[in-house]
């Protein structure tokens, strides 16, 4: 009977937070993929893996703490509290993931679900470890490999990351009732206590400022917001 476990984001991450960890190691796993997989045989991939890697490479378990499917499902491999065999002299307090799939260029995309779980566990990590955490495989010393694969730009991973962070954000704002003039409006906002003192401030998307009698508009050039007061007495 296998030990491996599928395990949701939410629960993924409570596990997580038991341990203290240096780097995120992101990997693809090349062979097998997205074509490899039949919606329901994600055990029987893992297993195969895990043969690989004992019987034919000599590790003494898989290699890697986390397997990330193609319909955006986690797999357990390795325990956390154990060196994975990822990223040759970086291993020590690394998070291994392999993503299944080949990624390099006119191969496998990484989209969907599977896109959607990784960038959240991206998020997690640099926002707890910074976002020098993250690491691909080609970045190690002598990898000499393309992986995660070539059609992966690690920057942009992280950018989608924090900006999936924001959105989830503003889903979860207070709502704000201004009364002006007479004419009720209502925002998303989101109350912060500064430094902890009870001194409450409200922060709305800027195009609220619309509802107060200004123009907003975007300056792409010079990546700039220009506030313009549109009133009558202007």
């Amino acid at each position: 009977m296998s030990n491996f476990r599928f395990l949701s984001i939410k629960e993924l991450i409570k596990e997580l937070d038991k341990y203290t960890f240096k780097q995120l190691h992101i990997r693809h796993t090349w062979k097998p993929e997205h074509k490899d997989f039949k919606g329901n045989n994600h055990v029987a991939m893992q297993q195969s893996m895990k043969n690989y890697h004992v019987n034919t490479n000599k590790w003494s378990d898989i290699g890697q703490h986390l397997t990330l499917f193609p319909d955006g499902k986690w797999v357990t491999g390795r325990p956390f509290n154990i060196t994975p065999a990822s990223i040759k002299n970086w291993n020590t307090g690394a998070l291994a993931v392999e993503i299944i799939g080949n990624f390099d260029t006119g191969h496998d995309k990484l989209e969907g679900k599977q896109k959607e779980e990784i960038l959240k566990l991206i998020k997690y990590f640099i926002d707890k470890y910074g976002e020098s955490s993250i690491k691909f495989h080609r970045e190690g010393p002598g990898a000499g490999k393309t992986c995660p694969g070539t059609s992966l730009d690690k920057n942009k991973l992280i950018q989608e990351a924090k900006i999936m962070g924001e959105k989830k954000e503003i889903e979860q704002l207070d709502i704000i009732k201004i009364n002006l003039h007479g004419k009720l409006i209502e925002a998303q906002g989101l109350s912060k206590d500064l430094e902890g003192k009870g001194n409450m401030t409200q922060f709305v998307p800027i195009r609220f400022l619309n509802n107060l009698g200004l123009n907003v508009s975007w300056d792409n050039k010079n990546k700039t917001v220009i506030i313009d007061y549109k009133g009558e007495d202007k």
